[in-house]
């Protein structure tokens, strides 16, 4: 069922008001494509945000989606919780609320080492070693 906002206008997540505009307005977005990181262990399809990991399907949600795309476009290394925020949400917000995002995305893909946190409070995205 389809979740409206207070006024009962529109739908309150992205992919809701995508598919609200597609069906109402007759409008087709332009297929977006996909996003691969470390030589395509890492596979996000933009359009159906169906993340892939060493070759299995992982279900996350659009904010994980989101986190995730954040990562891989700030690329290699660790970065500070300011610069994430920043990225992935356009805000400044406390560095603490991005622990538990984090921990939900590591639980997620399954293999913690995906996720990097230093003592120092940064993180980084970088696939564990293959077996």
């Amino acid at each position: 069922m389809e979740q409206e906002n207070a006024a009962g206008a529109r739908p309150v997540d992205e992919q809701a008001g995508a598919d609200w505009i597609r069906r109402h307005l007759g409008v087709v977005l332009e297929p977006q494509g996909s996003l691969t990181a470390f030589d395509g262990r890492l596979v996000i399809d933009l359009d159906t945000q169906v993340v892939t990991v060493d070759g299995r399907e992982v279900r996350l949600h659009r904010s994980d989606v989101k986190l995730l795309r954040g990562l891989i476009a700030l690329g290699e290394g660790v970065h500070a919780p300011d610069t994430i925020l920043w990225k992935v949400y356009d805000a400044s917000l406390h560095p603490h609320e991005l622990r538990y995002p984090m921990a939900v995305l590591r639980a997620k893909l399954g293999e913690p080492d995906w996720i990097v946190r230093t003592e120092e409070g940064r993180y980084g995205l970088r696939p564990p070693e293959l077996p």
